[in-house]
């Protein structure tokens, strides 16, 4: 059966920009609107700030997506070309080379109720979570989710086990419950997982960062998840596909 998930969209407000660029907010929830909202739950930010315009005070709706620069066209063209066919807006795109990292930005008030007030995104990182819409909706639109908040918090990587590649999908967080929340859908998809808590220090920085991480190891596990979820960023899934490639050599060779 599928689920269709229909959005509450009463909390969402239209700024005359807004109305005179026709952007549209969605009341159903699809997947690619669910993998917009794993982006968002990762690399994004919503905020507003008040500020003086002529005289009066005026409020910036703040929407950002920031990431690696090597990532540039995944943000560039991928998620903004996502945004558009979602909400028929594009955002801005900087690349910040001091930094090393491209940022998408948006002024938008309807965007930004959606984001803050439906879905209850919050500012701060901290202590969010899979937003319940998600985690009330159907499978496919879970992990959709999970794919965008992949392509920005998870990273995949091959490591050497005994001297051999041993594939890795790791994704870290602030928020304690975030890792649990994906943890949940991980296990409805039956891909089996750990997850820790880790304290590390910064030399450089002279402090302390804490984060919680939920850790995909061993061909079989990460194999489920380029099946079942996998990535829209292309630096991901051209790695898997070289260890594939190179694994079925190995093989062919041995057999040979």
């Amino acid at each position: 059966m599928v689920i269709i998930m229909k959005l509450d969209l009463s909390k969402v407000k239209f700024s005359n920009n807004d109305i005179r660029k026709n952007v549209k907010i969605p009341n159903v929830l699809t997947p690619k609107l669910a993998e917009f909202i794993g982006i968002m739950v990762g690399d994004g930010h919503v905020g507003y700030y008040k500020y003086p315009r002529m005289g009066k005070p005026s409020i910036n709706y703040d929407i950002r997506i920031s990431g690696n620069l090597k990532d540039y066209s995944y943000y560039a063209e991928y998620v903004n070309n996502l945004a558009y066919q979602l909400f028929n807006l594009k955002f801005y795109v900087l690349r910040i080379e001091n930094d090393n990292s491209v940022m998408l930005y948006k002024n938008s008030k309807a965007l930004y109720c959606f984001l803050s007030q439906c879905l209850k995104i919050p500012a701060r990182k901290d202590n969010v979570r899979i937003p319940k819409q998600i985690l009330k909706s159907s499978l496919e639109a879970k992990t959709f989710f999970l794919r965008g908040l992949a392509d920005s918090d998870f990273t995949f990587t091959i490591k050497n086990k005994e001297g051999k590649p041993y594939p890795v999908v790791q994704g870290c967080a602030k928020s304690a419950r975030l890792i649990k929340d994906v943890g949940s859908i991980l296990k409805d998809l039956k891909i089996n997982y750990c997850t820790f808590f880790e304290r590390s220090y910064d030399k450089k920085r002279n402090k302390f960062y804490e984060r919680h991480v939920v850790y995909i190891n061993g061909i079989n596990n990460v194999k489920g998840w380029f099946l079942k979820i996998g990535f829209s960023n292309p630096r991901h899934t051209q790695r898997w596909e070289i260890f594939c490639d190179n694994k079925r050599a190995g093989e062919d060779s041995n057999s040979g």
